[in-house]
């Protein structure tokens, strides 16, 4: 039997890597005559790093769901709803609030949604039960926590590294009703934006120290290792920290925003498996994401291997969230309301330059004039500038055949 073998990229967390490793043996034994292997880049790169150069070296990529964008200017990932219709369909019945739809773009689905999150809460159960404090189920009562939380010695944290500091931004503008990219060029309007600097200002002052240099493993991770952070109000939601045994569980709760619905528009994330065009076996790959995003394997294998399947099934499954202290039912109607960020061809590189930006702000390096400009005007600039890249791609395009 001669052997077929596909190479695939994931990301350096269990939830990014160990699940896919885990289904690429299984899925060896029932095909024996496909070999899949995979590769884990950082989150950082995961999130921001360009496509193309990675669609020339793996058959298989996972990817966040702005480079839709990208994939369809750049023509390096393989449109799946004509290449896998009926999966396609069977995948977007089966998902999560947006998850599906946001690898749809401009006439093309760019991948499958193989796992699931947005910007959620998240809480130590055992230090608000010892300070007598609960959960938070709006802003004011998040505000109103943090204050106690500091009279008593503990803290609440604000994860707001780089990337994540420009997607809390993209939360609450979604959660006032004034969605980033609503309008063809514009961020936000200059108002939405000064209320939500305001926000997350007195959010940062009340903050752990360290808040402003964290991502959310790196806070997921301070919470479980020591008893400083008591509750996070916005961090993208990892299960994987609410079924861990030897150290202390971190749950999760809805979004608890400033709007006149507390849990709407906090920002979409989860990842989506593509194939490349430079695929070396499209057959192999089309089988693969077929038997891999189904209902038992989502549910089964892929979340037991430290996954967080895109599957509805398995975010209402009794005996999934019995496993995560009910971390997706607990979050459900978080992913059911969560915004899309936008997914033109400029808006990743938009966002790294953003965040960056954004984290000076927070941590008082960069001026109110200038976050409101750079974010602003850099905005524009990003939307102007896809349609030069986009034309001068199909001009190439064109010249070549």
């Amino acid at each position: 039997m001669s052997k077929r073998s596909l190479k695939g990229l994931g990301w350096d967390h269990p939830r990014g890597f160990a699940c896919l490793e885990a289904t690429a043996q299984a899925f060896n034994k029932l095909r024996p005559d496909i070999d899949i292997s995979w590769d884990a880049r950082s989150l950082r790169d995961f999130g921001e790093a360009p496509i193309e150069p990675l669609a020339r070296q793996y058959d298989l990529i996972i990817i966040d769901h702005p480079f839709s964008g990208q994939a369809r200017a750049s023509g390096c990932l393989v449109d799946l709803s004509a290449l896998m219709p009926e999966t396609v369909a069977a995948v977007q019945a089966d998902s999560v609030g947006l998850s599906a739809h946001s690898y749809a773009y401009d006439g093309g689905v760019w991948a499958l949604p193989t796992d699931a999150a947005a910007q959620v809460a998240a809480y130590r159960p055992d230090l608000l039960r010892h300070y007598g404090l609960d959960v938070p189920r709006t802003h004011d009562e998040v505000l109103r926590l943090a204050r106690s939380l500091r009279k008593m010695g503990a803290w609440i944290a604000v994860p707001s590294g780089p990337t994540d500091a420009i997607c809390q931004v993209l939360s609450y503008a979604a959660n006032l009703g004034d969605p980033v990219g609503t309008v063809d060029g514009i961020f936000t309007s200059r108002e939405t934006l000064l209320m939500v600097l305001d926000l997350l200002d007195e959010l940062t002052r009340m903050a752990h120290p360290r808040s402003t240099s964290q991502n959310p493993i790196a806070a997921y991770e301070a919470m479980a290792g020591s008893d400083e952070i008591a509750y996070v109000p916005l961090l993208f939601g990892y299960s994987n920290y609410a079924r861990q045994e030897g150290r202390p569980v971190v749950q999760a709760a809805d979004f608890a925003g400033p709007g006149s619905n507390p849990v709407r528009g906090a920002l979409l994330g989860g990842a989506g498996c593509a194939i490349s065009t430079c695929c070396s076996d499209l057959e192999a790959a089309r089988d693969y994401l077929a038997w891999l995003h189904g209902r038992d394997v989502m549910s089964g294998l892929y979340f037991e291997a430290g996954g967080q399947p895109g599957s509805r099934a398995a975010w209402t499954s009794e005996s999934v969230n019995a496993r995560t202290n009910g971390f997706f039912a607990d979050t459900l109607a978080t992913l059911e309301m969560a915004s899309l960020r936008p997914r033109f061809s400029g808006f990743v590189s938009f966002m790294e330059a953003a965040g960056l930006k954004m984290n000076a702000y927070l941590k008082g390096e960069c001026s109110r004039q200038n976050i409101l400009d750079g974010l602003l005007d850099g905005y524009a600039g990003a939307w102007d500038g896809q349609f030069i890249a986009y034309s001068i791609n199909e001009l190439s395009t064109q010249r070549s055949t």
